[in-house]
C-alpha cells in the first residue's frame, strides 16, 4: 500500500525516480570512485568486475583493481580504475 502511495505522490509532484522510487542512484566521481545507493545485493565481486542486483535489474562495473571501500545495507562505494558501466535486465520506463 505504501509503495503505491509513494509512487503516486512522486508522479503527482514530478519527483525524479531516484527520489520517489526504489531504483539505484549511482554517483561517479571521475574514473576512480562510484557510490551506489539503493542496491539489493552483490551478485558478483572480483577485482575486475562488480555486479549488483537492483530493483531495476543488474548493474555491472568493470575495471582494474576494483575494491569495495564502504559496504552498508543500502549503499556501497567502489574504488579502482573503472572502465565501464552496464545495465542488464529490468524494464526501462
Amino acid at each position: 500500500m505504501f509503495k503505491k502511495i509513494q509512487t503516486s505522490v512522486g508522479d503527482i509532484l514530478d519527483f525524479p525516480p531516484d527520489v520517489a522510487g526504489e531504483g539505484p542512484k549511482i554517483t561517479i566521481t571521475g574514473r576512480l570512485q562510484i557510490l551506489v545507493e539503493n542496491y539489493v545485493s552483490i551478485v558478483n565481486f572480483s577485482d575486475k568486475e562488480i555486479r549488483l542486483e537492483t530493483a531495476e535489474g543488474d548493474v555491472c562495473f568493470a575495471g582494474k583493481g576494483l575494491v569495495l571501500k564502504v559496504l552498508l545495507p543500502t549503499e556501497l562505494r567502489i574504488e579502482g580504475e573503472i572502465s565501464s558501466l552496464s545495465f542488464e535486465g529490468g524494464e526501462i520506463k
